[in-house]
């Protein structure tokens, strides 16, 4: 086969066609693998704002569930209390009842 000028020219705006279209290939490649990487830093910064938020969610839980502990222990004492003082005043009730009779007796008679 003999090459002459112009199917060396046509070769080479084949070549040069094709090297265009691996130049645009590549700056689309390049212009996804940018927004990926974007992507990226925008789920990372994400990711660290919401462990920030979980840090202080978890300290808050930590300090109600506290509250809440201590809350129920003054609430056991109050009941504790409240039985206490019911039998306080059934026994006064008891003695004064008795009290009563013994006085009803002494004056009835």
């Amino acid at each position: 086969r003999h090459r002459g000028p112009s199917s060396l020219w046509c070769w080479m705006e084949q070549h040069q066609t094709l090297l265009k279209q691996q130049d645009e290939s590549l700056d689309d490649l390049h212009g996804g693998i940018r927004r990926v990487k974007e992507l990226g830093r925008v789920m990372r910064d994400e990711l660290a704002e919401q462990a920030i938020i979980l840090e202080d969610l978890e300290q808050d839980v930590e300090r109600t569930d506290s509250n809440m502990q201590m809350m129920q222990k003054k609430l056991g004492n109050l009941v504790e209390q409240t039985k206490a003082s019911d039998k306080a005043m059934w026994s006064i009730i008891g003695c004064l009842l008795v009290l009563l009779a013994v006085l009803t007796f002494l004056v009835l008679s």
